[in-house]
């Protein structure tokens, strides 16, 4: 069992009008200006903003999340989309946002969803981050955005080069720019970023020196997005292309050790909306995708030879009623691999039926059932979702949601499906994968109460609580051994089925406003309550306690001022237990516990058309890793520049 307990920060809008309907206390939004204020550089970064959602990486480019207890890091449950598409974006389990192909001067807002619900034709059972695209004004406009960071105190990568300068460890740049032009009927937007992370950590760069061609590791990222939208008389109907190119250097856990690898995304998409009259209508939704793990050259010739191409169509009718909301839809989705390794199974097909039925009795209160069932292969996944909403008098809000869910194979995206299936990347290159049984059917309940109280226009707070109950679960137990010849990790790898475990937790919520200064409060304690040893151990890489303190100033439009102060206990991660022995402590199995503080400015100049930012990240300067052989970050600064230019 994990106790969860989190102060979690809110926005603070007007005290509720006599006519409002109950909040969606469970629904998150982040704006563009919050975004921008934060100093957010990337997609991922993004997820260190999300109330209730654990974040580990390994490089600083790829992040792993865990959203409220629902999953754990390496099992990713949460989905994503963009304006209303599902982005497939798992290799292997590795869920890293900045496959997606889009850039931040692209984004109006994200809306997070962190309890399970039916969105857009999907049941988010761990989580949605929906990312919603910049509306094109009238004319066309242009965005131009260009960001740079540097982390003092170390050489960096050019220490042993001519081009060696102190505190220079760690210079990458982003680039991106979109153009937007706005009709009566006809919107588009097309846009390109180009990215490069260096990879400046030390273990990382010794676990690399010996298999990668590339002198100095650097992580490059190009892509390219259009979106076109048309409509009149209430039709809409909107296309979005994109593809991403990444030379990365993955890291597959089984493995033990990162791989220089080219992976392109591509994606097409199509949906629009159909009204039949003035309150029931028709929406549809395709999407084609295309991952990708090709070589990219290295010495020990590693290849994953890996192609999965996934494509789904979904057709809903919806009704809409003063008291109540009614939408049922179905849809198909497919997965085909394509690789030189003999699969017995190449692919599967799902068929998806789901609806939602909304009944508001009163303006105050609100009541919906969901469903959706998956099937696949002869199994049947069934997904429900109960929630209840009311509003108290002009200060009080509440919510529960009671949710019961069932996972069937076929969705789980971790390498073990395909290993089962023949893909023998693993075992050809050393790794003893050892399987316990087949992947199964997991299921789980989660419930989620939340009661918000505002005290005036100024102070507002906010209380709940969860629970979670998990049965079937296929866990990795993974015993790693250090190479000292590769300085990488080695082990067999086993995957234990019929795990079994439960959460539960509560929050607590404050903000507070006073004209120019608003400051959010976000505390957090979780824990393994019951539960096998295995299911322990996975826990145990979330932290138990988190802090975190936001300040933002304004004193006048054009200047803000932000602050973060974060605290998080430490973790274990038990799997390498042998190899921290083996090092002498150069690697330890704990990541301590880190007090960090950000400090940022932002300064917008030729009536908001231009805009710079200055961040100051870990103002403390002790190292603060998120994975114990992963980067360790100290004092950062981080530079952006965005010019942004409407209705030319």
């Amino acid at each position: 069992m994990l106790a969860y307990l989190s102060i979690i920060t809110l926005a603070t809008p007007p005290i509720w009008s006599q006519d409002a309907g109950p909040p969606p206390l469970g629904r998150q939004v982040i704006t563009a200006e919050t975004l921008r204020s934060a100093g957010v550089r990337r997609l991922s970064d993004i997820l260190a903003l999300v109330d209730g959602w654990d974040i580990s990486t390994i490089n600083g480019f790829t992040w792993e999340a865990s959203p409220r207890g629902l999953s754990s890091f390496g099992r990713p449950t949460w989905a994503v989309m963009l304006d209303g598409q599902p982005v497939d974006l798992d290799i292997f389990g590795v869920r890293s946002l900045e496959r997606l192909p889009v850039s931040l001067g692209q984004i109006d807002s994200v809306v997070i969803l962190s309890a399970p619900a039916v969105h857009n034709g999907q049941f988010v059972e761990g989580g949605l981050i929906h990312i919603h695209s910049r509306r094109p004004g009238r004319g066309l406009s242009i965005q131009a955005h260009v960001a740079t960071a540097s982390e003092t105190g170390d050489p960096g990568p050019y220490a042993y080069t001519g081009r060696a300068t102190p505190n220079v460890d760690r210079v990458g740049s982003d680039v991106s720019g979109q153009v937007l032009f706005g009709g009566s009927t006809l919107s588009a937007v097309a846009g390109a970023l180009w990215r490069e992370h260096f990879v400046t950590n030390r273990a990382i760069r010794e676990r690399n020196r010996d298999i990668s061609t590339d002198k100095h590791p650097i992580i490059k990222q190009a892509a390219a997005s259009l979106q076109a939208g048309w409509g009149m008389g209430g039709r809409r109907h909107e296309l979005y292309l994109g593809r991403s190119w990444i030379r990365d250097y993955y890291f597959l856990k089984a493995f033990g050790r990162e791989v220089p690898v080219e992976s392109p995304l591509t994606q097409i998409g199509l949906r629009g909306t159909l009204p039949l009259s003035g309150v029931t209508g028709l929406r549809y939704r395709a999407v084609y995708s295309v991952n990708e793990l090709d070589q990219h050259t290295n010495s020990l010739n590693l290849d994953f030879d890996w192609q999965l191409s996934r494509w789904r169509a979904e057709l809903e009718a919806w009704h809409d009623r003063s008291s109540y909301r009614f939408v049922l839809g179905a849809g198909l989705a497919g997965t085909s691999a394509e690789t030189g390794y003999l699969l017995s199974e190449d692919g599967f097909t799902t068929v998806n039926l789901y609806g939602e039925l909304i009944y508001r009795p009163r303006v105050t209160m609100s009541q919906s059932l969901a469903f959706h069932v998956t099937s696949a292969d002869g199994a049947l996944g069934v997904k429900t979702a109960l929630a209840h909403r009311r509003r108290i008098g002009r200060r009080h809000a509440v919510e529960a949601v009671l949710s019961y869910f069932e996972r069937i194979r076929e969705e789980d995206s971790r390498i073990w499906y395909w290993v089962q299936r023949g893909y023998a990347f693993l075992s050809d290159n050393g790794v003893e994968a050892l399987n316990a049984g087949e992947l199964g059917k997991t299921r789980t309940v989660a419930g989620d109460a939340r009661w918000m109280i505002r005290f005036n226009r100024e102070v507002s707070a906010r209380l709940g609580g969860y629970y979670r109950w998990f049965s079937g679960l296929s866990l990795e137990e993974q015993r790693f051994e250090f190479e000292p010849s590769s300085q990488s990790f080695s082990g067999p790898v086993r995957l234990v089925p019929n795990r079994r475990g439960q959460l539960a937790g509560g929050e607590i919520a404050l903000s507070w406003a006073l004209r120019e200064l608003r400051l959010l409060l976000f505390y957090r304690f979780q824990d393994v309550v019951s539960g096998d040893q295995l299911f322990k151990r996975t826990w145990r890489t979330v932290p138990r306690h988190r802090l975190r303190i936001t300040a933002l100033y304004t004193p006048w439009e054009s200047v803000g001022l932000w602050s973060r102060l974060q605290y998080r206990s430490a973790t274990r991660w038990a799997d390498y237990q042998e190899a921290a022995v083996q090092t002498g402590g150069a690697y330890s199995q704990y990541v301590d516990n880190a007090v960090t503080l950000d400090i940022a400015a932002q300064k917008w100049f030729w009536e908001r058309r231009v805009r710079l930012h200055l961040l100051f990240r870990n103002v403390f300067n002790d190292a603060v890793p998120y994975h114990p052989i992963g980067t360790a970050y100290g004092l950062t600064f981080m530079v952006q520049g965005e010019v942004l230019l409407d209705g030319l």
